[in-house]
């Protein structure tokens, strides 16, 4: 057994993050401390990865290009053969120098381009259904690029989308906490840890507000699942499968707003026989919104069919989740609900204050709401240690046009320091007292 080389599909998920740590410059006796990994087998895993990483970096661009001829469909599973897709890359560059009609292209940007490539390929596995294969695919990819944040991202949603949600916040925490070091890094270095003076990253960081969104959306996902009722309606679930079939880009070939009203009208159905049974498929259907894709776009104009706490704070949770329909629907519907909507949004601000720097829009739709109670919680916003939220809050009293907000307002920009949205605000605050109108 000690001779036996380890390799990504030998290692258990507690044996693989520890290593992925380490590879980001983890201190290895903290991290085989708290894994329970003993230091010496876990430099051990590291370098073996490492040894494999390098022999197929290596052996795939010499020896596997001798058995695929220019014609054959290409090994990285585009559906394009050969010639027109890995050829060029694979070919090793045996007589470094200029080229007859310029210069060669550097290494990094070589480099570059291949990760970009395998990228792109793991991202196919991870959108045609196959997440086992796509988080392996990216776990290989990382020990040469510990620090690309598309990788974590494809580990992660392939955990998601597989129910392993303990798995998925625990990459999405994580990065989280290494894209504010990273912010930390760049604030003060003007650059990337792994990048060269004069030159970017050649990994991908994602900040700290992706990571967050992200973690919001995992931890929402498990949460929807637990929530889903143990005496499941059959009636309800056969409605939500097809709804499911907006996904299948077999039945529905078209993309972007044309591909939107095609599904829409092809489940017309479905959608109508959703609103009509009530409050009830609310636990059906937050599931499918967590998953990035067309069935998820439909769920907040569900949501919408019901006036009840559980919807609001359904559309208020995908309003979170920063995809982009999806996320603008919600907020769109929660607006339409006016003054209602008010003690549903205060209650969300008041929960998960982790997540308070992704709560902006439902901050903004308190700014198109003409109520007492709204003006007030934003003034009271004012104070929130989160600049994001104070400059969000100062856009929305701006956008009501409360004068008598002024002097709060003032205030709370010579606190956080100038930021557009609030000094437009207040700008404009200032012209509805002078009496220029707008």
């Amino acid at each position: 057994m000690a001779g036996k080389v380890l390799t990504i599909d030998t290692l258990s998920e507690a044996e693989l993050e520890p290593v992925l740590s380490l590879l980001q410059g983890g201190d290895p006796d903290v991290i085989a401390e708290t894994s329970g990994i003993a230091k010496k087998r876990l430099l051990r895993i590291r370098d073996d990865l490492l040894a494999q990483v390098d022999k197929e970096r290596i052996g795939t661009a010499v020896s596997s290009r001798k058995k695929i001829g220019r014609n054959d469909p290409c090994p990285c599973g585009s559906g394009k053969k050969y010639k027109h897709c890995c050829q060029n890359r694979d070919k090793p560059d045996l007589h470094p120098g200029p080229a007859a009609d310029g210069p060669t292209v550097p290494a990094d940007a070589e480099e570059q381009a291949r990760l970009i490539h395998d990228i792109e390929q793991a991202f196919s596995l991870l959108h045609s259904g196959r997440y086992a294969g796509a988080g392996r695919r990216a776990a290989e990819l990382l020990t040469r690029y510990p620090n690309e944040d598309r990788l974590h991202d494809i580990r992660a949603t392939a955990y998601l989308y597989a129910g392993q949600y303990a798995s998925a916040i625990r990459i999405c925490r994580s990065r989280l906490a290494e894209a504010e070091r990273e912010k930390s890094y760049f604030t003060k270095h003007g650059r990337y840890r792994d990048a060269k003076i004069d030159q970017p990253a050649l990994a991908y960081i994602y900040p700290p507000m992706t990571w967050l969104q992200k973690t919001w959306i995992a931890v929402k996902a498990e949460s929807y699942h637990d929530q889903v009722p143990a005496d499941r309606d059959e009636a309800i679930c056969s409605l939500v499968r097809e709804l499911c079939t907006a996904d299948d880009e077999s039945r529905f070939p078209a993309k972007e707003m044309q591909g939107l009203e095609l599904r829409r009208k092809e489940l017309e159905d479905t959608l109508q026989s959703l609103k009509r049974i009530g409050p009830d498929v609310i636990g059906y259907v937050l599931p499918v919104s967590v998953k990035y894709g067309w069935a998820g776009l439909f769920v907040p104009e569900i949501l919408s069919a019901y006036r009840t706490g559980s919807a609001a704070r359904g559309l208020i949770d995908i309003s979170m989740f920063g995809f982009a329909y999806a996320s603008g629907a919600s907020l769109h519907y929660l607006e339409r609900w006016g003054a209602a909507v008010v003690g549903h949004i205060e209650e969300a601000l008041s929960r998960d204050k982790e997540f308070d720097a992704i709560k902006t829009g439902i901050v903004s739709v308190l700014g198109n709401i003409p109520s007492p109670a709204a003006c007030e919680m934003l003034i009271g916003l004012l104070d929130h240690e989160d600049p994001h939220i104070v400059n969000w809050a100062g856009d929305a009293l701006g956008r009501q046009g409360n004068v008598e907000a002024l002097a709060a307002m003032r205030a709370a920009r010579e606190r956080i320091g100038g930021e557009r949205m609030i000094d437009q605000a207040i700008f404009r605050l200032q012209d509805l007292l002078s009496g220029v109108s707008y």
